[in-house]
């Protein structure tokens, strides 16, 4: 879906090429089959990890807060990775059938966000270094984070997030929950969450979002070239 060349008929996501916080909009896009242009911007290798690329643009571009991801659509410029997903969400009807739907939507999209951003405080610091550090971060909280998204989809039973019908939730959760599971190297932790496997299946086998995420998803690295684990693309398990 994404390429490299600008139609000015298809809506502009600007990320870094990575996973990151573009990844939920992505699988959103894909799944909605909406034609869409990426723009990808490339790191500097270390120790100076250089954002030039980025940098060299960022005022350019018209944006009212400058930053990444950023999403053009016509006249529309903006900012901030969960605006965007929920802008995404309402234009492509996957936003939830009832105002309490979209409630829960928005509820899980922040849990799920909040998860990741503890998980990135790991990866981006010395105790993702190693592997007993990251270990330590499994025991220490992510486990019982991941098992709080587990009790809830044990608790409502539906096929999705909300309801039985897909919605931008179940994108922010699968790749903010895949971040999680990443950081478990033994692969013991997916086996201790049977809700949350299923739900993990359940979006792999969605029309586009299964090719999208064999393909180009894994080919992509969870975290940038400074973060301590998962820089680069990790195997697949």
């Amino acid at each position: 879906m994404s390429t490299s060349n600008t139609d000015k008929n298809q809506l502009v996501l600007g990320y870094w090429a990575l996973r990151g916080l573009a990844e939920p909009i992505r699988l959103a896009l894909h799944y909605s089959n909406t034609p869409y242009t990426e723009k990808f911007y490339h790191q500097g290798e270390g120790p100076e990890f250089s954002k030039e690329e980025w940098l060299s643009e960022k005022q350019n571009l018209g944006l009212d807060f400058p930053n990444l991801p950023y999403l053009f659509d016509g006249d529309l410029k903006m900012t901030q990775s969960k605006a965007i997903l929920y802008y995404i969400g309402r234009k492509t009807n996957l936003m939830g059938k009832t105002p309490a739907e979209e409630a829960h939507v928005m509820m899980l999209c922040e849990q799920a966000y909040d998860f990741r951003v503890k998980v990135a405080g790991v990866v981006y610091s010395q105790e993702g270094a190693t592997k007993e550090g990251r270990k330590s971060s499994v025991d220490r909280f992510i486990f019982e984070d991941l098992k709080k998204f587990d009790d809830y989809f044990g608790k409502h039973k539906t096929k999705f997030a909300v309801g039985d019908h897909p919605t931008v939730a179940d994108f922010q959760l699968y790749d903010n929950i895949a971040v999680g599971l990443s950081v478990d190297e033994e692969h013991t932790l997916i086996d201790k969450l049977p809700n949350i496997k299923q739900f993990m299946k359940a979006i792999r086998e969605l029309p586009r979002v299964g090719d999208y995420i064999t393909k180009a998803h894994a080919q992509l690295p969870f975290n940038a070239k400074q973060a301590k684990y998962g820089g680069k693309v990790l195997e697949q398990k």
